[in-house]
């Protein structure tokens, strides 16, 4: 009866419809189903909800033919999950998706609408969202590939449309209904959905979400968005740790960092606060979501020049401030004990505590060939961050080249210690602090630094300038700390970069860092040796890492 008032008859047109949708002939269907009891209860509003919600899937695809060229619209964002590799399979699923008709689906979705304004809002559009919710899940898990996501997508996406208009009502109780959206994206995840992966991107990206809840006072809607992230992440991971990537999952990687990128334009501080949960998932090879993430700085900062000549990056106000990590990192460290142990070796500076710690942050056999690495990279990073914001706050030799205190010699014993793959995981964990000026990109900037020349191993050299460069050599944008930390390399004499035999190893990896030094300097490597200014600010990395970052 719903559905029949709501369209109309095929021979009216939109005009009428409006005038009768605009009136109050509604009421008497909306009447039936409060005085019926359909809504008297949560279980009675699961089970017509849920009623609702099948048939008017049923009816997108038994009435095929019959619905407008608007209500095709609803396939934006979703309609890449029906690609197959097969064309014949892909032709044929194209024509099925152009004929679907989504008058049942609009007139569900209003309806819900409808009752959310008869009885409590939030209440309702929860219970609505649970049985569209349970519905798409069984779906999904009985159709398996021939699993169609386009009537569940054009539903969710009418209700966030309809939610979000500008209607006095619903704007008073914005973040409780943006709230009931995110815990249906999160049952309805890509790790447990895997075949409504593109239509769930394309709703928590959509501009009636995404930007709506980042944008709620006092930052209240960033960490629910930041776990919606996290999922999509942790879902790409198997993919992205993988050097070529299937055509579907490239449609969802590109994707993902068109979001991003949005949120690097429009949201950079949310960038900034949660980078460090963000890298903690992202593999090894992704480097261009890391350096995406990393290259957000504040909307209220101006970035200096990296490529300024004798830029003082010690004399920036900006590099005294102390930047805003929200994640529980101290936490991870009580995994296996190992904050007791960084604190021992604080006060007894016993190597064998150190021995202990890198045990520690090897992971057991059945775990490393399931995760293809040997080391626990959480783990990893949590003691990184923690020693080099906290430990040194127990260094008494501050401005003392010689006696870097306890967080320096950890790094130093890590670097010459760990394998070939943990000392890369563990000089990349360092790279992801080199952002933009704060205390943090200073201080872990001046790590590497220190430890490019001061290392006896000519391989930590190496990776550290394979840690950099493999950054830099990817798509902008580039995070301003490793920028101003790679100029500074290469471009200061006391480091005696181009003397490396890693350098000069063979003739194409020499053009490789003469075309870097060209696009980070403007000039040639002949005369970047000779400028009597090269020794700019060398002399006072090392003095300088005696000092707290935080």
């Amino acid at each position: 009866e719903w559905y029949i008032m709501y369209n109309g008859p095929p021979d009216d047109g939109p005009v009428s419809i409006r005038r009768r949708f605009g009136s109050q002939g509604y009421g008497a269907v909306l009447q039936t189903i409060t005085s019926g009891g359909f809504i008297r209860n949560d279980e009675a509003k699961d089970r017509f909800f849920r009623i609702c919600c099948e048939h008017a899937v049923q009816r997108t695809f038994m009435d095929v033919g019959s619905g407008s060229e608007d209500d095709q619209r609803g396939a934006e964002g979703a309609e890449a999950a029906d690609a197959s590799p097969d064309a014949a399979a892909a032709a044929d699923r194209e024509s099925l998706a152009a004929a679907l008709n989504f008058n049942a689906v609009d007139a569900f979705s209003k309806l819900i609408v409808l009752l959310m304004k008869l009885a409590d809002k939030v209440v309702m559009l929860k219970r609505a969202l649970k049985s569209i919710v349970a519905e798409l899940h069984t779906n999904a898990e009985a159709q398996g590939a021939n699993f169609n996501q386009r009537p569940y997508f054009r539903i969710l996406l009418n209700l966030l449309t309809d939610v979000g208009a500008p209607e006095p009502s619903f704007e008073r109780e914005n973040l409780q209904l943006l709230s009931a959206f995110c815990d249906a994206f999160h049952a309805i995840n890509p790790l447990r959905v895997p075949n409504f992966a593109f239509a769930w991107l394309e709703l928590i990206s959509n501009r009636m979400f995404m930007p709506r809840l980042l944008l709620v006072k006092s930052q209240k809607g960033w960490p629910l968005f930041q776990r919606l992230l996290i999922q999509l992440l942790h879902f790409l991971e198997p993919f992205l740790r993988c050097a070529t990537l299937q055509d579907s999952a490239r449609l969802l990687y590109k994707g993902t960092v068109r979001m991003l990128l949005v949120l690097l334009h429009d949201f950079p501080q949310f960038l900034c606060d949660y980078h460090y949960s963000l890298c903690d998932i992202l593999p090894i090879p992704c480097v261009q979501i890391r350096n995406l993430i990393l290259s957000a700085f504040p909307w209220n900062m101006k970035l200096p020049d990296p490529f300024m000549p004798n830029l003082k990056v010690d004399l920036l106000p900006e590099i005294r401030q102390e930047p805003c990590i929200v994640s529980h990192y101290a936490s991870t460290l009580l995994q296996l004990n190992l904050k007791h142990d960084i604190d021992t070796y604080l006060r007894m500076r016993d190597r064998r505590v150190l021995d202990a710690i890198k045990a520690k942050i090897r992971l057991p056999r059945r775990e490393s060939l399931q995760l293809d690495t040997k080391y626990n990279i959480p783990l990893m990073n949590a003691l990184l961050l923690y020693v080099g914001t906290h430990l040194s706050q127990g260094n008494n030799t501050a401005g003392h080249p010689g006696q870097g205190g306890p967080a320096l010699e950890i790094f130093m014993y890590l670097a010459h210690n760990l394998d070939y793959e943990g000392r890369y995981l563990f000089l990349g964990s360092i790279a992801n602090h080199l952002r933009y000026p704060n205390t943090h990109t200073h201080y872990f900037s001046l790590v590497l630094l220190h430890m490019f020349p001061n290392t006896r191993d000519e391989a930590v050299r190496e990776q550290i300038t394979r840690v950099l460069l493999e950054r830099l050599i990817a798509h902008r944008p580039h995070p301003w700390g490793l920028l101003i930390t790679f100029i500074e390399l290469i471009k200061n004499r006391q480091y005696d970069f181009w003397n490396h035999s890693f350098v000069r190893c063979a003739p194409e990896v020499e053009r490789l860092f003469q075309s870097v030094a060209y696009t980070c300097l403007g000039t040639t490597i002949d005369r970047q040796n000779e400028g009597p200014d090269a020794a700019g600010r060398g002399a006072d990395h090392i003095s300088a890492l005696g000092t707290k970052p935080s």
